[in-house]
């Protein structure tokens, strides 16, 4: 996995991000542009209402995207639509993610485009304030899961949704949490900015896990006091429930992971791996590429996992359990 260092001011950032991820953008670009909707119209009209909800929660980041787009070489629609891309496709692709709260320790497989795989980045991002925060992301995106040096971590699962998604997009949320000082911080930036979504997030310290259900109408915070929690692609609010052809799949997972955690009673990173590295069919956690009707062959593109307390996070690629973890720390 590619990885960039990005410092300095919004455009200089954004101009390291889009110069060392000029082929991998277009490449990116080149599966997206297939996938989105073709009538150019509606796409624009769609991608101008989310950059508007952008552009009056932080202009910079849409300096940041403008800098990637001209470094890249390419039109900065495209790089909104790639910042956007879980609200223009949204599709409850089979992500899981596992938190043991008092432990402080999260992860999850992310599962996604098959397209992507050899494309992606992991970015250790620091601001103009200090604050600094590491990534793994899409080429051009400004942020997806990670954790940042004031010890949080932060995961997504996308949950389906039946109507269009007006709200701010999801990866700017998660770029946002990854600047946040504290869970209080967090906890206000999805009051304020969770709705018009249809993803799961969790942000996470050393002690405490705040995971919540963003759903077109609003956030929903979960509960997460028990000794783990684990989501998988559907809601688990009740008044949320909506039907999809994934639910057999999501529904298997969660049932899969619950089970798994009555033989395994040690909450360590050690369990988290087990947990994930299921591969059992059908519905398996850990995904091989398999056809689905929005992304094409899609699979476990990455598992991931974060042991705040001491900044840690382990990375590895693909779906293969043999395979070892890349450690990356923040200490």
């Amino acid at each position: 996995m590619k990885k960039l260092v990005l410092n300095g001011s919004a455009k200089n950032r954004g101009h390291i991000h889009g110069e060392q991820m000029r082929e991998e953008i277009s490449e990116v670009l080149a599966y997206y542009r297939s996938r989105f909707l073709k009538d150019r119209e509606r796409l624009e009209s769609h991608v101008d209402l989310l950059m508007q909800k952008v552009l009056s929660f932080r202009p910079h980041y849409k300096e940041e995207m403008d800098a990637i787009a001209a470094a890249a070489g390419v039109e900065p629609f495209w790089i909104y639509c790639i910042n956007a891309r879980s609200e223009l496709m949204s599709s409850p692709i089979e992500c899981s993610s596992v938190a043991f709260p008092k432990q402080g320790l999260v992860g999850q497989n992310w599962d996604w485009a098959a397209a992507l795989e050899g494309n992606l980045a992991l970015a250790d991002i620091e601001l103009e304030n200090g604050h600094r925060f590491l990534t793994m992301t899409e080429p051009g995106m400004l942020a997806k899961i990670g954790m940042n040096s004031a010890g949080l971590g932060v995961c997504l699962n996308i949950l389906p949704a039946h109507q269009k998604l007006t709200g701010l997009p999801v990866h700017i949320l998660l770029r946002a949490l990854l600047e946040s000082q504290s869970l209080k911080e967090a906890r206000t930036l999805i009051e304020e900015h969770g709705a018009g979504k249809a993803s799961h997030v969790m942000v996470a310290d050393q002690t405490e896990t705040l995971a919540v259900e963003l759903a077109p109408d609003q956030p929903w915070f979960q509960s997460t006091e028990q000794d783990t929690y684990l989501h998988t692609n559907h809601y688990l609010q009740s008044d949320q429930a909506l039907p999809t052809s994934s639910k057999p799949c999501t529904e298997t997972r969660l049932k899969r992971l619950q089970e798994a955690l009555l033989y395994n009673p040690e909450l360590n990173l050690k369990t988290m791996r087990q947990l994930l590295d299921n591969n059992k069919k059908p519905f398996p956690v850990l995904r091989p590429y398999s056809y689905h009707e929005l992304t094409g062959n899609g699979g476990t593109l990455v598992t991931l996992m974060m042991d705040l307390s001491k900044r840690q996070m382990l990375l590895r690629e693909g779906f293969d359990p043999e395979r070892g973890f890349e450690s990356y720390s923040l200490a």
